[in-house]
């Protein structure tokens, strides 16, 4: 998590080299810190599951470019107010979006989209919840396929 948080520095410091600027209070923004943090722990549990679960070194490295769809089914790069139905239903139940929201609402950028399913309504209880449910699947599965690999 430390070599996580050193990482997101550098994507800070540029942000705000292009005029990106935090417009909540600092209590907000260091909140907003805190909840990336733990989004990236617990997508970590999912990773290493699903590194586990492989057995093999290749197949688990080429699993990094199937994740490669989540960001782009989520409202991190477009607003999901446009989308089809379906689509919209399924980018707002992502748990992409609910974090992306959550971040924009803690660091004062842009006002929580109205009308949105409930983890983008309710962005930081969604993510938090987000997080325990990914965090509840996937540390007993990986544990549970770590302590099956040692026999």
């Amino acid at each position: 998590m430390v070599a996580a948080a050193a990482g997101a520095v550098p994507f800070l410091l540029v942000g705000l080299a292009v005029g990106w600027r935090v417009e909540g209070s600092p209590l907000d923004a260091a909140g907003a810190f805190a909840l990336l943090m733990l989004f990236r722990f617990a997508c970590t549990w999912a990773g290493i599951y699903l590194g586990l679960l492989t057995r093999n070194e290749e197949a688990s490295g080429q699993l990094g470019g199937a994740t490669f769809l989540l960001p782009l089914l989520s409202s991190a790069y477009i607003p999901t107010s446009g989308l089809p139905g379906w689509l919209r239903t399924v980018a707002e139940w992502n748990p992409i979006s609910a974090v992306a929201t959550a971040l924009r609402d803690l660091l004062g950028n842009t006002p929580v989209p109205h009308g949105a399913a409930w983890p983008v309504a309710h962005p930081v209880a969604g993510s938090l919840l987000w997080c325990a449910v990914l965090l509840g699947v996937f540390v007993p599965l990986a544990v549970r396929q770590y302590a099956h690999g040692e026999r």
